[in-house]
């Protein structure tokens, strides 16, 4: 067994120490639980060189993480492994599949992985989290159109922050562009696609207006989307908005995953 395996399987046996109820109850009494949270990733994160081969189903890829934080996304897949797990099993060799709000690119390369024939359209309009998403698809030997862009429901540009939750933002400090998804199909820009992945901290309403005559094509056939009740508001819309616009372009709604105060859908057509 390598030095490195050695390591880190001493930072999981420590970790699970803690995990017992009287270490539990000292590490709440002292407030230490985000304190040895971080600690523990940063130490996994430098046991394991920030690599970690990730499998969900029958899928396989090899991910390498330039932080801690993005190393626990990684490993983790921030409590999402059901959406992701019911999207892989879904998929069709020739399916055309976006990503639409990929920060690192999980969903990204393990459909890549899975696509023998198909495409994969990523929508990142960060630069640097666009910059790991290609590293990663390079190291497994993987193809997918990273695009540097943000769908809305017009076209432009917009200010990003860059602290905590990715948003546009009258006080970001990032330039984003904004691209019509409609317009970037009927262009021949991108293929038409028949999945979709969502997660857009809250401008779920502004993509999918933006896609709507895209999403009711009959071969697009479904749609995950991450809805996030919190942050809907500051883009005008609720709920009931962003489903009944799924709704409208003839898709079934279904909740699959609950995370708390965020939620994934499955929009499906029958």
């Amino acid at each position: 067994m390598s030095s490195k395996k050695i390591t880190t399987g001493m930072v999981q046996m420590g970790r699970r120490a803690l995990s017992t109820p009287p270490a539990r109850s000292v590490i709440e009494r002292l407030g230490l639980q985000s304190t040895l949270s971080r600690a523990y990733w940063q130490l996994l994160f430098r046991t394991s060189g920030g690599t970690h081969t990730q499998q969900v189903g029958s899928v396989s890829t090899t991910f390498h993480a330039s932080t801690a934080d993005d190393f626990r996304h990684y490993r983790t897949l921030v409590d999402e492994r059901p959406v992701l797990a019911d999207l892989l099993s879904r998929l069709e060799p020739d399916d055309v599949f976006y990503d639409v709000g990929a920060y690192i690119g999980s969903y990204t390369c393990l459909a890549a992985t899975a696509l023998s024939e198909g495409e994969v359209v990523t929508f990142e309009p960060r630069r640097e989290k666009a910059m790991h998403i290609e590293a990663n698809l390079t190291r497994n030997g993987l193809q997918a159109d990273v695009r540097l862009e943000a769908l809305s429901d017009e076209n432009g540009e917009a200010t990003f922050s860059t602290d905590g939750v990715a948003q546009i933002s009258e006080t970001g400090t990032e330039q984003v562009v904004l691209k019509n998804g409609d317009e970037l199909v009927e262009t021949g820009e991108v293929p038409p696609p028949t999945v979709i992945k969502l997660d857009v901290e809250g401008a779920e309403l502004d993509a999918i207006r933006g896609l709507e005559a895209t999403l009711s094509r009959p071969e697009c056939r479904l749609v995950y989307c991450e809805v996030h009740p919190t942050f809907l508001d500051e883009y005008g819309a609720d709920e009931d908005d962003v489903l009944t616009a799924l709704e409208e372009c003839g898709f079934t709604v279904e909740t699959i995953h609950d995370r708390g105060v965020e939620y994934f859908v499955r929009a499906e057509k029958q």
